[in-house]
């Protein structure tokens, strides 16, 4: 696979994992009728452990947060 395309792979991927967190972080402060709490803040959770292992694992490699298209995110303050 040519590092290009890892790139923009990993760059793509990051930008969808960030879109779907960001709404279950909306659906977890804004539950709808009917939906489970516990559902809501465990999937938040979820991507919150993902996207800040990302984050933290990207200087072992090399990598900025810009590079991996995770640089305005920040788990700690935008998921929780």
């Amino acid at each position: 696979m040519e590092k290009e395309s890892l790139k923009n792979y990993i760059q793509e991927i990051n930008c969808l994992l960030k879109d779907y967190a960001k709404q279950a972080k909306k659906d977890a402060d804004h539950p709808k009728e009917g939906a489970s709490a516990d559902f809501n803040d465990g999937f938040l959770m979820a991507y919150h452990q993902v996207i800040a292992t990302m984050k933290n694992q990207a200087p072992f490699f090399g990598l900025t947060q810009e590079e991996i298209n995770l640089a305005d995110i920040e788990p700690e303050k935008d998921l929780l």
